[in-house]
C-alpha cells in the first residue's frame, strides 16, 4: 500500500496508489525524494508532528512530518530541523539514526518538513510492562546504565533531551541478552544547554508546552530546563517502570509528598535512595553530571556482587579475619528530602495563601504539577523467618460446598442491597441515568427562558468513580487511586464520550466543590475546577464537528446544614458533570433555559439550591475565552 501525505488529498490511501508514482486521488508525488514510499500512519497525536512509518526498498523507515499548519511558524521549524542537527551528531546504538532532512511539495503546493529516521524494530517501555510485570532490582540496574549512558552522550555534545518518559524509551526485538537493548527515541524537544529561551511555546501558536505531565521537572515547568532536568525525568521513569503506576496517581496533593516506595517491591536501599537522588525537587541535591549517576549504579552493583559472594561462603573458620560488607556507598548517598525541609515556596501553603494563588491561576498553569517532594525513605523491614510448613486439614466435600453456598447467598443479598441503594426513587428524584460504560448519561431535555425560546440540554456525569480530590483543583479520586486531568482524558477516550454526547452544539463545563471551608475560597476554587474541566473538554472535542462553543457554569459549594467535607450527601456531589446543549432557538437566553432544564427536569437528586450560586441572581455560564488545545 502507498499512501499520500498530502494533508488535503480527499483519498490518501486510494487502491490504485500501490502501482503508481503518483496519487490516484490528488496527484501529489509518492516516491519522496524518489527513495521513499508511506505505507501508514502511526500517530498524529505528537506535540507538533505526524509520524509514518514509509519504506526505502525494502528497508522499513520512520517519516516525522512537521504538522501542516505549523509550517509557517518559524520557531516550530527550527526545532523540527534541531532534531536532525542533534541526531547527527549523536552515534549510538541507543539513538535512531538520522537518515535524510528533506521539503516536499504536495501538487497544491503546500510545502511540508520531512525528516526520515532509523526505524526501531521493537515496543515502547509502556507496551512492554503492558505485558509484564514491574522491573526487578536487576533490570532497573541494567536498564539506567545504558539510559544514563546514552545522556552522558547527549549531554557531552551539550544538548538535553526535555521529554524522557516511558512511552518515549524502545527496547529493540529481539531482546538478546541482559535484558535488552533501550533506545531513546523523539530528539523533537531537545535544545542546546546553554540556550537561554523559554521551554514553553505558546499555545496561540497551536504549540503545546515542551513538558510530560509527571515526568518533567518543576524547574521546566518554569522554562529553566537543565542536564539535572533530565535526571529527574528519568527518575520518574523508573518509578514507573519498578511500580507499575504512573507517578501522578501515587501523589499526595494534601501532604505534597510522592508515595511511591511501598509500590516497590523486593528493591534495595540503595536503588530506591538513587531514585529519590535523582527526583529530588531541589536542582543542586540531584546528580551533577551522568558520571556520577554510573558511580552509583557500580556501587550497588558492587553490594549485590558481595552479598551474593558471602552468601556462597562456607562458614568463617574460628580465629579467620572477617570481611565486612562495605558500607562507604551508603554514607556517601545524599540525603533523603524531607517535606519539612523544602524551601518555603515547595511546601504546602496555608489557606491564606491559597486564597491568593486561586485568583491567580492562568490558562497555561492549570495542568502543571506542582513540586513534587521526595518521600522519605523508611529503615528497611527485616525479612521474617517463615513458619514451618504444615499440610492442610481435610475439609469433608459436603461441608465444602454448603459453606460455598451460604457464602454465594450471603453475596447476593449484599448486592441486592447495594444496587436498590444506589439510586432511591422518591417523590424528589429527578430524571434517572442511563448508563453508558462507566458514564451515567441523561438525556436531552428541552429548557425555555422566560419568552418561550427553547433549547435542548443533556448531562454527562464522567463516572461515578471519578471524583474531585478534597481541597484539589487539579487531581481527580477514582476508586483509592489519585489520577491526574490527562489520565482522565484517556480513559473518557476509551468509553466514547463524544459518541455519547449526541453532536452537542456547544458544552458547558460544571465547578462544584466541597461544604467546608471559606466560601469565597471554595467558591473561586469551584471556578478553577470548571476551567479543569474545560481544557479537558477541549482536547476531547477539538475534533468534532458539531461542538462550536464552550461555556463553564460556576455552581460553587456545596451548602446543605448538614453536610460533612469528606461525605457526599447527594448522588454526584463531588462528581464531574458536563452539559451538552443543542436546537437552541433563535435568541434563547441560555442561561434562563438551562435553569428551567435542571429545575423542572433535575438530573437524580441534583438541586440548583444545594449550591451557593444555584439561586436565580447568581446562576450564569461564561462564555469560555481559554485557549484552544492542538
Amino acid at each position: 500500500m502507498s499512501l499520500c501525505i498530502n494533508p488535503v488529498c480527499p483519498t490518501p490511501n486510494h487502491p490504485n496508489n500501490e502501482q503508481n508514482r503518483f496519487c490516484q486521488s490528488c496527484g501529489s508525488h509518492l516516491e519522496l525524494l524518489g527513495r521513499y514510499r508511506v505505507t501508514c500512519l502511526l500517530s498524529d497525536k505528537t506535540g507538533f508532528s505526524k509520524v509514518y512509518e514509509a519504506y526505502e526498498q525494502d528497508t522499513p523507515k520512520i517519516l516525522k512530518i512537521l504538522k501542516e499548519d505549523l509550517s509557517g511558524n518559524a520557531r516550530a521549524v527550527e526545532l523540527f530541523q534541531q532534531e536532525v542537527t542533534v541526531l547527527e551528531q549523536l552515534n549510538h546504538p541507543g539513538i535512531p539514526k538520522e537518515d535524510s532532512y528533506f521539503q516536499y511539495q504536495t501538487r497544491h503546493g503546500l510545502v511540508l518538513h520531512c525528516i526520515a529516521m532509523e526505524k526501531i524494530d521493537g515496543y515502547n517501555l509502556v507496551q512492554w510492562l503492558e505485558q509484564n510485570h514491574p522491573i526487578s532490582e536487576d533490570q532497573a540496574v541494567a536498564w539506567l546504565k545504558q539510559l544514563v549512558e546514552i545522556l552522558d552522550l547527549v549531554h557531552g555534545k551539550q544538548y538535553l533531551h526535555r521529554d524522557i518518559k516511558p512511552s518515549n524509551i524502545m527496547i529493540r526485538s529481539p531482546l538478546g541478552k541482559d535484558w535488552g537493548e533501550l533506545v531513546l527515541i523523539d530528539f523533537g524537544t531537545a535544545t542546546e544547554i546553554d540556550r537561554t529561551d523559554p521551554d514553553q511555546l505558546s499555545n496561540g501558536d497551536g504549540m503545546t508546552a515542551l513538558m510530560s505531565s509527571g515526568y518533567s521537572a518543576p524547574e521546566q515547568m518554569n522554562g529553566q530546563a537543565v542536564p539535572q532536568s533530565d535526571f529527574f525525568a528519568l527518575g520518574r521513569t523508573f518509578i514507573f517502570l519498578l511500580t507499575g503506576h504512573h507517578p501522578l496517581d501515587m501523589y499526595d496533593v494534601q501532604q505534597n509528598v510522592l508515595h511511591w516506595q511501598n509500590h516497590a517491591i523486593d528493591i534495595s536501599p540503595l536503588l530506591l535512595n538513587l531514585i529519590d537522588w535523582l527526583t529530588a525537587a531541589d536542582i543542586k541535591k540531584r546528580p551533577a553530571n551522568a558520571q556520577e549517576i554510573l558511580q552509583r549504579l557500580e556501587h550497588i552493583e558492587e553490594g549485590k556482587k558481595f552479598c551474593s559472594d558471602e552468601d556462597s561462603t562456607p562458614a568463617v573458620a574460628p580465629g579467620s579475619p572477617r570481611v565486612e560488607e562495605p558500607l562507604a556507598e551508603v554514607e556517601d548517598l545524599e540525603p533523603i528530602s524531607l517535606l519539612s525541609e523544602q524551601e518555603p515556596e515547595n511546601s504546602i501553603p496555608p489557606a491564606s495563601v491559597v486564597e491568593d494563588q486561586l485568583t491567580e491561576t492562568t490558562p497555561e498553569n492549570l495542568n502543571l504539577v506542582i513540586d513534587l517532594n521526595t518521600e522519605e525513605l523508611s529503615p528497611p523491614i527485616p525479612k521474617t523467618l517463615s513458619s514451618p510448613h504444615k499440610e492442610p486439614e481435610e475439609v469433608p466435600l459436603l461441608k465444602f460446598f454448603t459453606g460455598l453456598l451460604m457464602i454465594l447467598g450471603l453475596l447476593s443479598i449484599v448486592a441486592l442491597a447495594m444496587r436498590n441503594s444506589k439510586f432511591i426513587v422518591n417523590s424528589n428524584y429527578g430524571q434517572s441515568p442511563e448508563k453508558r460504560g462507566k458514564i451515567d448519561y441523561f438525556s436531552y431535555q428541552e429548557g425555555r427562558d422566560s419568552q418561550g425560546r427553547r433549547a435542548e440540554f443533556n448531562i454527562a456525569v464522567l463516572s461515578l468513580e471519578y471524583k474531585w480530590l478534597l481541597g484539589s483543583n487539579f487531581q481527580i479520586k477514582y476508586n483509592d487511586e489519585i489520577i491526574s486531568i490527562d489520565l482522565l482524558k484517556l480513559n473518557l477516550e476509551q468509553e466514547g464520550i463524544q459518541k455519547i454526547m449526541d453532536e452537542p452544539r456547544e458544552i458547558i463545563s460544571v465547578g462544584t466543590v466541597a461544604c467546608k471551608g471559606n466560601i469565597a475560597v471554595q467558591q473561586r476554587m469551584a471556578l478553577e475546577r470548571s476551567k479543569q474541566i474545560q481544557f479537558l473538554v477541549k482536547k476531547l472535542f477539538i475534533n468534532t464537528p458539531s461542538v462550536k462553543g464552550y461555556r463553564i457554569l460556576n455552581l460553587g459549594q456545596f451548602q446543605r446544614s448538614n453536610c460533612q467535607a469528606n461525605q457526599d450527601l447527594t448522588t454526584y456531589q463531588r462528581s464531574i458533570i458536563i452539559i451538552g446543549v443543542k436546537n437552541k432557538s433563535a435568541g434563547v437566553i441560555l442561561d434562563e433555559a438551562l435553569r428551567d432544564r435542571l429545575e423542572k427536569k433535575p438530573f437524580a437528586d441534583f438541586k440548583l439550591e444545594d449550591y451557593s450560586l444555584g439561586t436565580a441572581e447568581n446562576f450564569r455560564t461564561i462564555p469560555s475565552n481559554l485557549l484552544q488545545f492542538r
